[in-house]
This record gives C-alpha cells, sequence and structure tokens, in this order.
C-alpha cells in the first residue's frame, strides 16, 4: 500500500468510518440535538425566568450539547485505536495513519456537527412553527445575531477544534489514567471557551483581546493536532 495520501482512499475511509458508527452512538447523537435545547427552553419557562429563554439561547444550548457530543466522536466510533489487543482492526485498515487521522478528525469535527445541527435547527422550525413555550421566533430573526462577529465565530471555533484534537489524542493513550486526565482537560477547554470568549467579545473595552484570545485557542489547536498525530504514528498493537 502506497504511504502517500490517497484522496480516494481516504473518502472511502470515511465512509467505513461513518458506516461503522454504533447505532448506539448515532441514536444518542441525534437525542441531544432534537431533545435537549427544548428541555432547557422549557424548564426556563417553568421556573419563571422567561428572559433567560430567547432563540440564541436555545441555538447556544443545542450547539453546545452538538459539540460535546462531536469530542464523544473519537470514543464512541473509534474505542480500541488505543488498546494494543482489540486494536488489531483499526490497525488493518487499508489506509495510511495520516488518513486515519484526518478522517477521525473530519467525522467528529465535520459530518457530526453538520449533520446534527441540521436535524437540530430543522426540529427548532417545528416547534416555532407549532408555538411552543419559548419559540417565539424563528432562529433567524433573533436580533442578537448582528451582535456576533468574525473574531467571536472564529475563537469558538477554534476552540472546538482543539478540545476535538485533544479527544483524539486521549483516545489513543493506553494509559487510563492519564486518557481521563486528557479528556477532562479537553472538556474543560470547551467550556470555558464557551462560556469565556462571548463574554470576551461582548464587551468594548476588551476588544484588544480578541486576537491574543484566539492566538492561545489556536495554538492549543494546533498542539493537540500535533499530539494526536504524533501519537498515531507511534501506536503498535
Amino acid at each position: 500500500m502506497s504511504q502517500r495520501f490517497d484522496i480516494k482512499r481516504f473518502v472511502q475511509l470515511v465512509r467505513h468510518d461513518l458506516r461503522s458508527c454504533p447505532k448506539e452512538f448515532v441514536f444518542g447523537g441525534l437525542w441531544m440535538a432534537v431533545a435537549f435545547a427544548p428541555l432547557m427552553v422549557l424548564s426556563q419557562q417553568y421556573i419563571g425566568h422567561d428572559h433567560i429563554g430567547g432563540t440564541i439561547y436555545r441555538i447556544s444550548m443545542m450547539v453546545s450539547m452538538i459539540a460535546v457530543e462531536s469530542m464523544m466522536v473519537p470514543q464512541g466510533v473509534y474505542p480500541n485505536v488505543g488498546k494494543k489487543k482489540r486494536g488489531i482492526y483499526f490497525a488493518m485498515l487499508p489506509a495510511t495513519k495520516a488518513e486515519k487521522h484526518l478522517s477521525m478528525a473530519t467525522v467528529a469535527m465535520v459530518v457530526t456537527p453538520v449533520t446534527l445541527i441540521a436535524v437540530g435547527l430543522a426540529f427548532d422550525m417545528l416547534l416555532t412553527a407549532v408555538h411552543l413555550p419559548g419559540y417565539d421566533k424563528y432562529f433567524w430573526q433573533a436580533e442578537a445575531w448582528h451582535s456576533f462577529d468574525f473574531p467571536m465565530i472564529a475563537g469558538i471555533v477554534v476552540t472546538f477544534i482543539g478540545a476535538v484534537f485533544a479527544s483524539i489524542y486521549a483516545n489513543a493513550i493506553l494509559h487510563k489514567g492519564l486518557r481521563n486526565f486528557v479528556s477532562i482537560v479537553a472538556m474543560l477547554w470547551l467550556v470555558c471557551g464557551m462560556i469565556a470568549a462571548p463574554t470576551i467579545f461582548y464587551r468594548e473595552s476588551a476588544s484588544g483581546l480578541y486576537w491574543a484570545v484566539i492566538a492561545v485557542e489556536a495554538a492549543m489547536a494546533l498542539l493537540f493536532a500535533w499530539l494526536s498525530r504524533r501519537k498515531m504514528d507511534k501506536l503498535e498493537y
């Protein structure tokens, strides 16, 4: 097998990975995309905090949970990568380690979030059409969209990429304790990024922090991308 990156082989590998997704993992992701945001909105309605609800709130809740689901892709779709005895099937796949690494990233960062966001937004439109409490406007009608700018979106996306690469790295680690530690760090990094980035970017006085924050997030993403790629190169079964 040629060790050069082959696009046709890579596409076939991505298709194989998608077909191999456990049904439980797929249904779990669909459940998050469909059910979490409505439950959160309804909970706010029932405890009397109507002002917390709203279009941006429910979309943010849905996207946040989908981001968490994407971080679970390495462990959910490739559970045996870091196991010496059970990882032989992964090792025998007719593809280079670079292609396998990129396939993991593609499934986690592109296929999973795009699919689940499409499902979630379609369900959001349905709930708005039937006037579920808290669903008074369609997601494209939210006035808060004008507050989003490129640095804010870039910061959140780069944080997401770094968290997913950290999850890929953690999934390839043999030592269970270290694997759990890296997974926790990745989750905290994602949560802090999702919470802190909008807070910083909404403050006009903090506009000078835009690119500093993004630079740190980008450095972390590149670090975990390099660590995960290097770890996969060294895997032996």
